[in-house]
């Protein structure tokens, strides 16, 4: 049942309070309007809008705004009943939009929870402040009416429940859209008394929900930050002071519960780290806005946060796309870190795009918590930059990938993460969380499954991770293990990949890696092991002469990718079946040179794949070594063939060959 705005103004405002003490007595003798006016005077003389917008307004989040509209024409749309959510627009006609509908063709949920965080009430607000026109309150109480009238928050549903009330959604709403939306409409007279009662009766059951209800990962940092906001902004509700504290205290608590010590939060999906680090930062902007004492551990984990882009940077300073990930910027993020730490020299080497500051890392990055190494030769945009990772599964969001590598060299991106896909059950969202996916293995055409037995114990988030590494002068050597399980049954194989990256050779070469893929089965018996490498959108030549294959790979610019391997390949590209080939519409492509967008995963929701090669060397057999040379190169590659003899590998050129031990 909805809290009514007698029963609000009754019961959930504190009456001690000048302005609010004579509510009681007008609802006693029946004036519900008078009580209603009484709190709607209160209201404009509590609340400080002018302090409230010291925090900076910023543009749209997610995909609600079509390309190339103005904040203008999304409010003319809106007052005809056409909407947009997760990219998909919809016009609802003279009838006005239904907030519980989905008038998606796969019935995308993801299109009326996102609906429902009300992005466009923020945006009605700012237009009203640049523009004193009536129609942007107007327009907004008549979506606000509309949409208390048809969603009812539940009592006692668990967080993910509901069309119109996850806690999620609650959270994004009164952290950053709601009370905007209220300081701005505060003294427009297209708003009525009794309408400022219901918004805050509405308000009243959003946070209570967030009280009752939180859950945990990102949301939890979601949920507690619209319920400091709430708690902070709004005193004169009795529950307010709890409100606020219980969010402090979590979120403090939090930090010691979602940060592993090498910097990434506990989900370990670039996208999601975002996520948290910018709700933390909320709720240190409500606090200096509002000129309130600041949760003392927030800045201190905040800044540990922020390293994790100087240590990922790809040399193009956009993040690999972790799990659920997307490629956010290194430079915007850094810019956000500088104005919370001016001091940080590394947030001003990337937020310059490396005009200003230095970095203080180490070129190589060890991230020995969350099982990641970055290999670089420098921090310049041309340079040679290896991620490789034998991580924890994660606490959410997680994509079957563990050994995975990535290559960017010479300005291009070269071996490249699958990104991330709708929330949804397509082929297209299995194939982004699998180990196909990825540039790791798969055994006997079973995937890792480690989904399937995965409990995380709060006490991982200090456990080291099982990658191991050596940096030396000539050569860099990462080793990780996988034994967790492939398939449904679990089969006990153990893949076990060392990527050695040699710097300082006697031929003269360019830098450039080998993979060794190392497999055992406990059990004893043949097996197929295929390895995966995702590529990009290029020209590709493959030969094989003997047991040795050859794959060019051409990225223009005279920049190209040799792999030899001798395992046996396949080649696919935007395969149906078996699903490979592919690669999501938010992810960089080498054929164009923009940026993905921050909210790329929202912009493909509702559109298919895109064919990109992949290619597959695969051998069989009981104990099995597959070793494959990745040569990155602007001037072609002089190596010719490789071989493995036991753990003697020779490369060979025209005239020389070099001979190694790796195991």
């Amino acid at each position: 049942m909805k809290l009514t705005t007698a029963a609000f103004l009754r019961e959930k405002i504190n009456h001690s309070l000048p302005g609010l003490d004579r509510i009681p007595a007008l609802l006693n003798a029946g004036n519900l309007n008078g009580a209603e006016a009484e709190f709607a005077v209160f209201l404009k003389n509590f609340l400080r809008p002018e302090k409230y917008f010291r925090i900076p307004y910023y543009g749209p989040e997610n995909a609600w705004i079509a390309d190339g509209e103005t904040e203008a024409d999304v409010a003319a749309r809106l007052a005809r009943g056409k909407v947009m959510s997760v990219g998909f627009m919809h016009d609802f006609g003279k009838d006005g939009i239904r907030f519980e509908a989905n008038p998606t063709s796969n019935e995308y949920r993801e299109w009326t929870w996102q609906l429902n965080r009300h992005h466009e009430w923020r945006m009605l607000g700012h237009l009203y402040r640049e523009t004193d026109d009536e129609k942007y309150p107007e327009l907004f109480a008549k979506l606000f009416s509309s949409w208390r009238e048809q969603c009812e928050c539940p009592d006692d549903a668990a967080p993910g429940q509901t069309k119109a009330f996850r806690t999620i959604e609650i959270g994004i709403r009164l952290t950053k859209i709601w009370h905007y939306a209220i300081h701005a409409f505060l003294h427009s007279p297209s708003i009525s008394d009794h309408l400022w009662c219901d918004i805050f009766a509405s308000l009243w059951e959003n946070a209570n929900r967030l009280r009752l209800h939180p859950s945990h990962g990102n949301w939890l940092v979601m949920e507690m930050a619209g319920l400091f906001h709430s708690g902070l902004l709004y005193p004169f509700i009795p529950d307010a002071a709890d409100w606020k504290q219980y969010a402090a205290d979590r979120l403090t608590a939090e930090l010691d519960v979602q940060i592993y010590p090498d910097s990434f939060q506990y989900e370990l999906t670039t996208g999601y780290h975002g996520v948290v680090i910018s709700n933390y930062s909320y709720a240190v902007d409500i606090c200096n806005a509002m000129e309130q004492p600041l949760p003392p551990a927030f800045l201190s984990v905040m800044k540990l946060a922020f390293d994790l882009y100087p240590k990922l940077a790809q040399p193009d300073l956009l993040l690999p796309s972790l799990n659920d990930g997307g490629c956010p910027s290194a430079v915007s993020t850094s810019r956000l870190g500088l104005s919370y730490f001016p001091d940080k020299e590394d947030l001003r080497f990337f937020a310059s795009d490396r005009t200003e500051g230095e970095p203080m890392f180490p070129k190589d990055t060890v991230m020995p918590y969350s099982g990641m190494a970055v290999l670089r030769d420098d921090w310049t945009a041309q340079s040679q930059w290896l991620f490789f990772e034998s991580a924890p599964f994660g606490r959410g969001h997680q994509h079957e990938d563990k050994l995975s590598i990535l290559l960017y060299a010479y300005g291009k991106n070269l071996l490249r993460d699958t990104g991330n896909f709708a929330y949804d059950s397509s082929e297209m969202r299995r194939f982004v969380l699998s180990s196909r996916g990825h540039n790791t293995a798969m055994v006997d055409g079973m995937e890792q499954n480690r989904r399937g037995r995965y409990r995380w114990a709060e006490e991982d988030i200090r456990k080291l991770s099982d990658l191991s590494v050596q940096l030396g002068d000539e050569r860099d050597i990462l080793d990780g293990i996988y034994d967790e399980g492939y398939g449904r049954d679990y089969l006990a194989v153990t893949h076990r990949r060392r990527v050695i990256k040699v710097k300082n050779n006697p031929l003269g070469l360019k830098t450039f890696y080998i993979v060794l893929d190392r497999f055992t089965a406990p059990a004893g018996g043949s097996h197929r092991y295929d390895i995966h490498w995702q590529l990009e959108e290029v020209p590709i030549h493959l030969t094989r002469t003997g047991s040795l294959t050859r794959l060019e790979a051409d990225y223009g610019d005279n920049v190209t990718l040799t792999m030899l391997s001798d395992g046996a390949p396949t080649l696919r590209c935007g395969c149906d079946n078996p699903f490979m080939g592919w690669r999501t519409p938010g992810t960089p492509s080498p054929r164009s040179s923009e940026q993905p967008a921050a909210d790329s995963v929202n912009r493909n929701r509702l559109m298919p794949g895109i064919p990109a090669p992949s290619v597959m060397f695969s051998a069989s057999g009981e104990d099995i070594s597959i070793v494959t040379l990745l040569y990155p190169s602007d001037n072609g590659c002089p190596i010719t063939s490789v071989k493995l003899d036991g753990s003697q590998l020779t490369v060979y050129c025209e005239k020389q060959s070099w001979e190694s031990e790796l195991l």
